[in-house]
């Protein structure tokens, strides 16, 4: 059986003194050893531990300093890690035997246990991919966590081998032979993260029964690379909310080493937790947040919900590239701001594909939708030959409401008879205006969209409703979207970046190929800012997904 070695935690806030046994005044500090000894650390990091061995043996051939005892228990990790048992215990052994008393033992011996172990069985040494959540148990943030690591622990025990299934219990089952019932808090889990506030995400529900069906959580499978959660929770409040998100990702990073942080939902909260990661060098996605200014100018911060200004970028390129538009129109409410931001955005794009724009309109309120055509020919700035230009027009909604003021918008559109096509936002999405809206052939971008008839859906319902009880889908929409938001970066991160034996890079990220999930696409080709939407359009009297 695999086995998995606990983090080094000593290891990870860089041996301060006090930490070895062996440390004391009359050992000296040795600066080319320390330097060798933190390149064997990057190295180890990284995943190439070839070099790391190299760098913690030539760490160790200086005369006694206070990174020897440090270098020999990471040469022997390294080299367990590298599938070389046999030298693993043979440094380890060294170790113990030439420092008995050192703070390393307990951690040496169990190193040298799990390498026994791979020499009976015949495994090659396991890697761990290791994720890092940070979520908000405080008030009604904490239902929208739980939805969101529900889809989180789904990707993971789907790529770790775990399997969940209804069973008839023993008294109603005719059939020989037991099923092997497993405590998923306890497959591939992290006892740390568990004292640090998971536990409520870890209760085992192998005891669910519904309809005279049992439960049961199975290990099926084993991968390459395996997975784990390490969860932190940080606090709001108006002293205390930047000094927590800091403190959780600093644990994440140097407690856990995780090779890449999940942050938290909104952008503010982002912004800060982003900040810290991109000290530390580690990769971070914001799973919502929708600021640009989250990832802006950084390199290791991705946001996975495209930016306000993203959607509006993304219509415009779509209509120029895919739709051939060469000039479009641009309406919108005026003291909407995020609606303006999605003009502004494709304004920008539009400008640097070539695509023109006749004219802009700001409609003056709610009501002024209704009297669309009127208001636009008052305006003196609008000439005829400008409106005669426009191919289409991009009306990107937001705000309560946003479905009766479209229909208004429609009426007026028609009323017009100026024959051009309709652009729009999500919305657009299924407000039941397929006719009037085919007249249109109002095409719109969606962050945001699950096709149910997806057998890929329906498995994660099913499983989502043998975790938890109930159904995804049968909650509020935010917490609908979080479910198959966690579900759906997590797997990106675990099968749609290739993962390999190296750690997360921000390169891996913006070579991935684009990803398409259960509710979200996703595509960093171009920026750290997600771009994948996707494309929607009404025709012939119905709406159909079209990219």
């Amino acid at each position: 059986m695999w086995r998995w070695i606990p983090i080094l935690l000593v290891l990870l806030v860089g041996l301060a003194p006090g930490a070895m046994a062996q440390q004391s005044d009359e050992i000296p500090a040795n600066e080319d050893a320390e330097l060798l000894f933190e390149e064997g650390l990057a190295a180890f990091e990284d995943g190439d531990y070839t070099e790391a061995y190299r760098r913690f043996r030539a760490t160790v051939e200086y005369p006694l300093h206070q990174k020897t005892t440090a270098a020999l228990l990471m040469g022997g990790r390294a080299l367990y890690r590298g599938g070389r048992y046999e030298d693993a215990i043979s440094i380890l052994e060294t170790l113990l035997d030439r420092y008995p008393d050192t703070t390393y033992r307990g951690q040496a011996n169990q190193i040298i246990s799990y390498a026994r172990d791979g020499l009976q069985d015949g495994q090659s040494a396991p890697d761990t991919l290791r994720i890092g959540l940070m979520l908000n148990l405080e008030g009604e943030e904490a239902a929208r966590s739980q939805a969101f690591f529900n889809g989180v622990r789904l990707a993971v025990d789907r790529h770790n081998g775990v399997r969940r299934r209804y069973v008839l219990p023993p008294e109603l089952s005719n059939q020989d032979g037991e099923v092997t019932v497993h405590d998923a808090a306890n497959l591939f889990s992290d006892d740390r993260a568990e004292q640090e506030g998971a536990a409520v995400f870890t209760t085992p529900r192998d005891t669910i029964v519904v309809d005279s069906l049992q439960a049961v959580t199975e290990q099926i499978g084993r991968p390459r690379r395996a997975a784990k959660m390490h969860v932190r929770q940080f606090h709001t409040g108006e002293s205390g909310t930047e000094r927590s998100l800091r403190a959780a990702v600093d644990s994440l990073v140097r407690m856990d080493q995780v090779d890449v942080i999940v942050g938290p939902f909104y952008s503010r909260q982002a912004q800060i937790a982003g900040a810290a990661a991109e000290e530390a060098g580690v990769v971070f996605v914001a799973p919502l947040a929708t600021e640009a200014s989250v990832s802006a100018g950084r390199t290791y911060v991705f946001q996975a919900n495209p930016s306000i200004e993203m959607r509006g970028r993304a219509m415009a390129r779509y209509a120029a590239e895919s739709l051939l538009i060469g000039s479009t129109a641009l309406v919108y409410e005026r003291g909407r701001s995020l609606s303006e931001r999605m003009a502004n955005g494709f304004r920008e794009e539009a400008r640097s594909i070539g695509m023109n724009i006749p004219f802009t309109y700001e409609v003056e309120t709610p009501r002024a939708w209704a009297s669309l055509p009127t208001a636009i020919r008052s305006d003196s700035t609008i000439t005829d030959s400008m409106m005669t230009a426009a191919e289409a027009i991009y009306l990107p909604f937001t705000g309560r409401n946003a479905g009766g003021r479209i229909q208004e918008a429609l009426v007026g559109l028609e009323r017009m008879r100026l024959g051009i096509r309709a652009l729009g936002n999500a919305e657009w999405h299924n407000l039941g205006i397929e006719n009037e809206a085919s007249k249109f052939t109002a095409t719109y971008t969606n962050d945001f969209y699950v096709n149910t008839t997806r057998p890929e859906v329906q498995d994660f319902v099913r499983n989502y409703e043998i975790l938890t009880g109930t159904s995804p889908d049968a909650d509020t929409p935010i917490i609908r979207r979080l479910a198959y938001t966690g579900h759906d970066v997590t797997d990106y991160l675990l099968n749609g970046l290739g993962a390999s034996s190296t750690r997360i890079r921000p390169d891996m990220l913006r070579s991935a190929a684009l990803y398409e999930g259960l509710g979200i696409r996703i595509d960093f080709s171009q920026s750290n800012v997600n771009r994948g939407l996707f494309i929607h359009r009404y025709r012939n009297n119905r709406l159909e997904r079209v990219q």
